[in-house]
């Protein structure tokens, strides 16, 4: 199946921070090439709007549910062409039109969830009013920026957050999780082997029909990817980041995926959009 490459350039602070240039630098690093990809272009526009909203506790959130609403009939016609998206953000809100089209073309999904975060908040408890704190939350929970839920707590699984004991807000986080929902940690997967633990998903949640693979880029350390909005230590390095997620990529459970979250403003020379790419394009080949 062809891959077909979707921009969707946002950024959920409304302020045009760096990440909505993302889409733009990827593919000058080449990353359309890297997949074999068809470019479709931008399927959504940017957000400018800082304003948190006072009902929803969304920045954006009329401007991010147009946005989503294009990004859903953009997705869902590459899907009807058998082609295969690779949305590229942006940040993470781009799951909130992306899956729910993948869901009404194909029915339900499982997601592997690669994020250095959880994404697990609301509208009252985020820090930050961003939706790309509380999309997941969203898409399995429902909320005021999808029309029902989507996703099966027990058919996501988080892979690459961080521990709880790193930040108290990390710990608030996470105990909103659902306990139905598997995940492992950055220190637990490399603990596992992050070949074993790509392995071991690839082949639970595929086994129960398609997948969607959405790839945050904060799961890296920050001292491998410092160009990410919100950079952490005690994530993973560049070789556990392509052992994780080269099954991922193989499994023929596989219907799409997204990239997240790199922030070229922190990228004056271009080297660290090159260096997802190869990343990435090393992920797409099998294990030596």
């Amino acid at each position: 199946m062809r891959w077909a490459l979707l921009g969707a350039p946002l950024d959920s602070s409304g302020e045009g921070r760096g990440e909505e240039r993302a889409p733009a630098a990827l593919r000058a690093a080449g990353l359309a090439e890297a997949f074999g990809a068809r470019d479709l272009g931008d399927a959504c526009p940017p957000l400018r709007d800082p304003v948190r909203d006072p009902v929803s506790g969304v920045i954006a959130f009329e401007q991010l549910r147009a946005a989503s609403a294009s990004l859903h009939t953009a997705v869902g016609e590459t899907l009807a062409r058998g082609e295969r998206p690779l949305v590229v953000g942006g940040d993470c809100t781009l799951l909130l039109g992306a899956l729910p089209a993948a869901d009404d073309a194909l029915g339900a999904l499982g997601l592997w969830f690669v994020d250095g975060h959880a994404d697990y908040f609301d509208g009252q408890s985020s820090p930050s009013g961003e939706a790309a704190d509380m999309e997941l939350a969203q898409l399995t929970g429902g909320g005021p920026l999808v029309d029902r839920p989507v996703l099966a707590p027990e058919n996501v699984v988080i892979l690459g957050h961080r521990p709880p004991g790193m930040h108290p807000d990390v710990a608030l986080e996470l105990d909103r999780v659902p306990a139905s929902m598997p995940r492992m940690s950055s220190e637990e997967i490399e603990a596992a082997g992050a070949a074993v633990a790509g392995s071991r998903w690839a082949a639970e949640l595929g086994s129960r029909g398609a997948c969607w693979l959405h790839l945050d880029l904060d799961a890296l350390d920050s001292t491998a990817l410092p160009a990410v909005s919100y950079p952490q230590e005690r994530g993973l390095d560049w070789d556990a980041f392509v052992a994780l997620v080269r099954p991922l990529l193989a499994s023929d459970a596989l219907v799409g995926a997204s990239v997240a979250d790199f922030n070229p403003d922190l990228d004056a020379d271009g080297s660290q959009a090159r260096r997802v790419v190869e990343a990435l394009q090393a992920s797409l080949r099998p294990r030596a």
